[in-house]
């Protein structure tokens, strides 16, 4: 048997914070694909269930275009069961079943809410959704996979007769260990959904196998799903005068990466108090190469200038020795000084 665990899709999500409005609705879309995409690979590799590990829709309010696409989508897989545990972005008053009628209306025979319930795929192949350990009165002669949305201390799910964990709330892949016969996983979202979700992101497909009325083996397999890998790379501009400079080493830091991901570079170090970066320049050049590109330097330090400039006879060393002299916080003399310097030069002010 073939059964495949997912968890924090978050359908209709806003994803206002990360990206513009027409990207954002772009991205909405594509999480719904992907979502449709992982049901394709599962008639195809003839999976018995899919468990939704919580999360599977972002809130309550959840388009008619989703409700009817995903409608469809279970109505033409009547061979898979979808087997649904709520999470804590899509728990209602009534736990699932609220959430499931409001965009299901009538919910279609192959979707069964787990929420306290127990499913038997099998005679000896059972699948049971809790909301704490203290639930659990497993059978030490079935296969026992139990699912789960929330953080856990692997110590109190020991002991339990659990063969396998099926975890969500961690948007990352996450494995280990329960004892000697069970282990748990965080299968992580299947599409990133801002910049602290980086990485290659999927589903757990798990292969069970054995042999009749004995143990059988369950093996999971990570399979990645995303459409779109997100990087969030530091970049040290330390020793770095200008934006020809910087854009050199950007250039280094992202060889390998697709055109089809987003990527958030966080410029960091120590920057001469005269050097020079146009941040809209390099997002305008890079955004032209890959889907979204962020750049932003809040993490550089600027360089000071008091014992550098005594002797400077130029402009520039005027205007700093003017500014050194007013009576300001050395954090505003060091802000009016850069951007100064940045005029001076025909940079862009920030």
């Amino acid at each position: 048997m073939k059964i495949i665990h997912c968890s924090d899709i978050h359908l209709d999500s806003p994803l206002t914070g990360n990206f513009p409005a027409e990207k954002s609705e772009e991205r909405r879309n594509e999480i719904l694909l992907t979502f449709i995409r992982m049901v394709k690979y599962a008639r195809g590799q003839g999976v018995r269930a899919i468990i939704i590990a919580g999360d599977w829709f972002d809130d309550k309010r959840i388009s008619p275009s989703t409700a009817s696409i995903l409608t469809k989508c279970l109505i033409d897989s009547p061979e898979i069961d979808f087997l649904y545990l709520s999470g804590n972005h899509d728990k209602q008053e009534n736990l699932g079943a609220a959430l499931i009628k409001r965009v299901f209306g009538k919910a279609p025979a192959n979707l069964k809410i787990l929420d306290g319930n127990v499913i038997r795929l099998e005679d000896d192949i059972v699948v049971a959704g809790v909301f704490t350990p203290d639930e659990l009165d497993l059978d030490p002669g079935d296969t026992n996979i139990v699912v789960y949305h929330g953080e856990i201390d692997p110590a109190a799910w020991k002991h339990r007769e659990i063969d396998y964990l099926a975890l969500g709330h961690y948007h990352s892949l996450k494995e280990g260990r329960l004892d000697a016969r069970g282990i748990y996983c965080y299968s992580g979202s299947i599409e990133g959904r801002g910049f602290d979700e980086c990485g290659e992101k999927g589903f757990i497909r798990l292969d069970i196998a054995g042999r009749e009325n004995e143990p059988k083996k369950i093996t999971p397999t990570f399979v990645k799903a995303s459409k779109r890998t997100i990087h969030a790379i530091d970049l040290d501009i330390s020793g770095l005068r200008n934006t020809g400079e910087i854009d050199a080493r950007i250039e280094e830091a992202l060889v390998g990466i697709s055109p089809s991901d987003m990527i958030k570079i966080s410029l960091c170090g120590n920057a001469a108090m005269d050097s020079e970066r146009n941040l809209s320049y390099l997002e305008k050049k890079y955004g032209e190469v890959f889907y979204l590109v962020r750049i932003d330097d809040k993490r550089v330090v600027t360089g000071n200038y008091k014992n550098t400039i005594e002797y400077d006879k130029s402009l520039k060393g005027e205007f700093i020795r003017e500014v050194m002299k007013a009576g300001y916080s050395e954090e505003v003399k060091n802000a009016v000084i850069e951007a100064g310097l940045a005029a001076l030069s025909g940079a862009e002010i920030r």
